[in-house]
């Protein structure tokens, strides 16, 4: 194993200086990547079980034998947090019913597939596996998500990258996903809205924006038809 090839404190504290991502363009700090060959299903399972369902960190990512390791920053965090309550405002105001899902691992033996998401939804009715995952990307690298996710099926793909974010749709026929500019699942959901609330650093200030910009009547005009 890696940590075998490295002794000493320092040594370890330098290796992992090495390691740590360059911060983002707008300077905040990055999230950190590690990806491990070669980890049988029963290995991530048991590393996953040995560090504890209830564990705030790190996050795991498993397809075919590779195992992405992943610490969050604070940056990765309050993004994570404000899509979410954005989002609950918009179910809300909205109506439309789901199950919020969160960061509610999902495996999938068969398919040699796990996943963390940052965020998770089921749209109209609680399901096996969420209709809508979401993930904050401020660094690239690691495994493929949209191979992962699509091996649950779930239906949509949101990244958050370079302070916007990235729609990924699935074929009815399960195809490659493919980068859409709306939400099918939420076609009346303003995008542009969400990301300019997102930017604003006051969670406050960025709930009352997004409500704003609603309007009431849109507030009051029911569910999106055609869910």
């Amino acid at each position: 194993m890696v940590v075998e090839l490295l002794t000493g404190e320092e040594k370890m504290r330098a290796f992992a200086e090495l390691l740590r991502p360059e911060p983002t363009e707008d300077g905040f700090e990055s999230e950190e990547r590690l990806v491990i060959c070669g980890v049988s299903w029963e290995r991530y399972l048991d590393l996953d079980k040995a560090l504890g369902d209830d564990r705030p960190g790190p996050r795991f990512y498993y397809l075919e034998g590779e195992l992405e390791i992943m610490t969050t920053s604070n940056e990765h965090e309050r993004i994570k947090k404000w899509i979410g309550d954005l989002m609950a405002v918009y179910f809300e105001e909205t109506g439309i019913e789901i199950m919020p899902r969160g960061q509610a691992t999902m495996r999938q033996a068969l398919k040699q597939a796990g996943a963390e998401p940052d965020e998770s939804w089921c749209v109209h009715g609680e399901k096996e596996f969420p209709d809508l995952a979401l993930e904050i990307a401020l660094t690239a690298g690691g495994l493929s998500k949209l191979e992962i996710y699509r091996r649950f099926n779930v239906p949509e793909v949101w990244f958050w990258r370079q302070q916007a974010l990235e729609i990924f749709a699935l074929p009815n026929d399960r195809a490659p996903y493919e980068a859409v500019s709306r939400s099918r699942l939420l076609p009346d959901l303003d995008i542009a809205l969400l990301e300019r609330c997102v930017a604003i650093r006051s969670w406050q200030q960025a709930r009352r924006a997004f409500r704003a910009g609603f309007g009431d009547s849109h507030l009051r005009s029911g569910p999106p038809q055609g869910l």
